[in-house]
């Protein structure tokens, strides 16, 4: 019986890590597609300082649609619907990130944080550990910020890019 019991325990904890390690993938990559849409809104000039851009009303109302989808029932939503919703959203901080602060500061700092957030899958995976653990999390942010340190120190960024790269990791 206490065999029986203790592989529960050994599956739920593979179960919760997967899906701990699953969320930080979609992190990580909705991370880097954050940065890929914000240098298309730049390049095909769709910004949120404009007041009259048709792209920002059409993006505004289909979140806003979304989100009232969502709010009267959630239990019935599918992954494709989840999928859409999350790429409306970062599409949204894509245009308005494009809009506050050039496109190079956006693609380092964005691909910094979903770099932490992959390695730190990765590890997980890797080594077997618990990644909802304080120590996991204290590993996670001190790779963050290293990497922060080697990508800036490499790309000789400027203080606010620095600032902003270590706000976002931690």
């Amino acid at each position: 019986m206490n065999s029986r019991s203790a592989n529960n325990i050994t599956n739920d904890f593979q179960h919760e890590a997967r899906i701990l390690n699953s969320i930080w993938l979609i992190t990580a990559l909705g991370l880097v597609t954050t940065a890929g849409l914000a240098w298309v809104a730049k390049y095909l000039e769709i910004t949120a300082t404009k007041y009259d851009s048709p792209q920002m009303y059409v993006a505004i109302g289909l979140l806003l649609l979304c989100m009232y989808g969502l709010s009267k029932d959630i239990n019935k939503i599918n992954a494709v619907i989840a999928g859409v919703i999350y790429l409306f959203l970062l599409s949204l901080v894509a245009i308005v990130v494009a809009s506050l602060a050039p496109v190079p500061a956006i693609i380092v700092v964005f691909s910094t944080a979903g770099a932490m957030f992959l390695i730190s899958m990765l590890a997980g995976l890797l080594f077997n550990v618990d990644p909802g653990s304080h120590r996991f999390i204290i590993m996670m942010t001190l790779t963050g910020l290293a990497l922060v340190i080697i990508v800036n120190a490499t790309l000789m960024s400027e203080r606010p890019i620095w600032v902003i790269s270590c706000l976002m990791i931690v």
